[in-house]
């Protein structure tokens, strides 16, 4: 199974006290069941909608590519590969 690095960037950094995991996963949908699974109790509620689908607000690419949060299951995962989670921009 490819190991994938996956890039955490502000609530989530926080969340994770880091800013990257190594996780192994076949596909990203996988990839992101178990980053939650990693984020602990409440994970689930913070990066995924009632459908069980990555929330609208957060981002994801991979390799600089963005994936459709709808068609996980489709995107199949090498070895290296690097998914980065972008959550909702704030501020002004």
């Amino acid at each position: 199974m490819p190991q994938v690095l996956v890039k955490l960037y502000t609530t989530l950094r926080h969340r994770f006290n880091k800013s990257q995991l190594w996780i192994e996963a076949r596909d990203a949908d996988e990839l992101v069941l178990r980053v939650v699974e990693a984020g602990g109790p409440g994970m689930a509620q913070v990066l995924l909608g009632e459908d069980g689908v990555v929330r609208n607000e957060f981002l994801l690419t991979l390799d600089s590519e963005i994936l459709d949060r709808k068609a996980l299951k489709k995107v199949q995962l090498k070895e290296g590969n690097v998914l980065h989670i972008f959550p909702p921009i704030s501020g002004g």
